[in-house]
């Protein structure tokens, strides 16, 4: 359940990563942000979906273990 609690979210959250970066623009905190802040944004997002999803496979492992 963990596992599926962390992963679902994350892959989510790549998703909006992405399209950040595809579309070059995001909203942040209310605000348009475009160009290089978006690129940056959209590049955070994708980092804190892969640390999700890198969790919840350790998860995963560590129950796979036992």
């Amino acid at each position: 359940l963990a596992c599926v609690l962390l992963a679902v979210p994350g892959l989510f959250v790549g998703a909006k990563g992405l399209a950040a970066i595809r579309r070059r623009s995001a909203v942040i905190q209310g605000r348009t942000v475009t160009g290089a802040r978006a690129i940056g944004a959209g590049l955070v997002l994708l980092g804190w979906a892969a640390a999700m999803i890198a969790f919840a496979l350790l998860i995963l492992v560590a129950q796979a273990r036992r």
